[in-house]
């Protein structure tokens, strides 16, 4: 379990040999404070930022997050030409800088993407990692059906033409999906980092969760990171965790037990996705706040007020054992 900034056993010996007089201690205080500074640790959180604050925030002390070198690149990335001026502008409420240095992102990493959707992440995945790294996205089958109406359809074809549109994502290895029961992502233990973003109630709905955190579990080295960003509920809604999951949101500790039990260990948690203004009650769900606005312009300006939805920000860790 990793150690929050804040604690350890400079910090308190520090506090303690801070006083006025500057008296050395008795040996029976000294002891008790290793002691205390021995004892277990909370799993590190980042507060949320003040409102109208910086948003940016220090990873916890042993943190595999990345460090500035990486950071710049990930700035960089987030930078390039090639983005969608639609994605760039979403990019206050999306933090992509301060996500991805929380995950531990690196240019020489190998790097899974799954269910990318349109893309919005695959932009600065493919630019921070292009040609030191490796990027590997899962897409739907453009042929699972005759219906060009068919979302499988529609966002396959759709995926395959922008890793067409740009010399940036030349070299990324595209996973088909079919059956999420025998999902490959990559030789097993060959990967570095695992990202996912808002994807988890869509799987929690058709019950493919633990077979998709198991295919990521396998890619991953020991010591290989998941990083998640999903759709918070409430804490203390009690429906079923599908019945949450139809409307976009997912509780926090049931998605944390959900991905625990495949293996993972709880390594941190960031607020930078937080959003307290979301209300989480909907008729229509999540995609009631931009971008999806689902209502139309029915109270529009009141969901333009909220903004993007409240999201958990996770990074699990594959033991190394």
């Amino acid at each position: 379990m990793l150690i929050p900034a804040f604690s350890g056993r400079g910090a308190i010996f520090g506090a303690l040999m801070n006083t006025t007089a500057l008296r050395p201690l008795p040996l029976a205080t000294l002891l008790a404070a290793s002691l205390l500074a021995c004892a277990a640790k909370p799993v590190p959180t980042e507060a949320p930022p003040a409102e109208g604050a910086e948003t940016a925030q220090s990873a916890p002390e042993g943190a595999s997050s990345a460090g500035e070198g990486d950071r710049a690149a990930i700035e960089a990335a987030v930078a390039a030409p090639h983005r969608a001026d639609k994605n760039r502008a979403r990019d206050g409420a999306r933090h992509p800088v301060e996500t991805l240095t929380f995950f531990g992102l690196r240019p020489a990493m190998t790097v899974v993407e799954l269910w990318p959707g349109g893309g919005w992440y695959t932009e600065i995945l493919a630019a921070t990692v292009h040609g030191k790294g490796k990027l590997i996205a899962t897409n739907f089958d453009p042929n699972a059906s005759s219906d060009p109406k068919d979302y499988r359809v529609r966002v396959g074809k759709a995926f395959l033409e922008k890793l067409e549109s740009d010399p940036v994502y030349e070299g990324i290895d595209v996973v088909t999906v079919g059956d999420p029961k025998a999902l490959v992502l990559a030789p097993e233990g060959s990967v570095d980092l695992v990202l996912t973003f808002r994807n988890s109630h869509g799987w929690i709905e058709d019950g493919s969760a633990e077979a998709i955190y198991g295919a990521a579990f396998r890619a991953l080295k020991p010591g290989g990171v998941l990083g998640v960003v999903q759709h918070r509920a409430k804490a203390d809604d009690a429906r079923e965790p599908k019945a949450i999951a139809e409307t976009g949101y997912v509780r926090e500790d049931y998605l944390i037990q959900t991905i625990e039990a495949v293996g993972f260990e709880l390594a941190g948690k960031s607020e930078v996705n937080a959003n307290p203004k979301d209300t989480k009650d909907y008729a229509k769900g999540v995609w009631t706040l931009p971008p999806g606005f689902s209502e139309g312009d029915t109270d529009r300006a009141k969901y333009e007020a909220i903004g993007e939805s409240d999201r958990m920000t996770l990074r699990f860790v594959k033991p190394a054992g």
